[in-house]
């Protein structure tokens, strides 16, 4: 599934409402809650795809994969990647992308990467504004 920033990772657009995302993934999600303050979240197992939600709880803002899931952007699959080397690439792709060690997030392309062991877990997809809260805690944080 080829990602369009801002916009789409495959035939999943941002902002389709929760009915229309279970559809076109076809499969029986199971449902979660990330944070109490957030609304409910899918999880599609057998598809490595993750569908957040905007606090209408049927709005799609993001979409996370991760295993079996297949994601390329501008032909590179950044999935088990090298941290070290997914960095490198992303910073030629966004030299101004945030690295929040293991979270790296780029603006300017919609999308973020998140490390475990130092592999790239998942690729998460997003729409605009999407970290305005974690960017805001951050700028409460640095000027403490």
């Amino acid at each position: 599934m080829e990602i369009i920033p801002y916009t789409s990772v495959g035939q999943l657009k941002l902002n389709m409402r929760k009915e229309e995302v279970r559809k076109t993934i076809g499969e029986t999600p199971q449902e979660f809650l990330r944070d109490p303050d957030e609304p409910t979240s899918d999880h599609y197992v057998k598809s490595g795809i993750f569908a957040y939600y905007k606090k209408d709880e049927d709005t799609n803002n993001a979409y996370e994969c991760t295993d079996p899931a297949s994601v390329t952007y501008q032909g590179i699959s950044f999935l088990h990647m090298r941290e070290r080397k997914a960095k490198k690439l992303l910073k030629k792709l966004d030299p101004d992308f945030v690295d929040l060690n293991e979270t790296v997030i780029s603006l300017e392309h919609g999308i973020s990467l998140f490390f475990m062991e130092h592999k790239v877990e998942t690729v998460l997809v997003f729409e605009r504004n999407y970290y305005d809260g974690l960017f805001e805690e951050l700028k409460k944080l640095d000027e403490i």
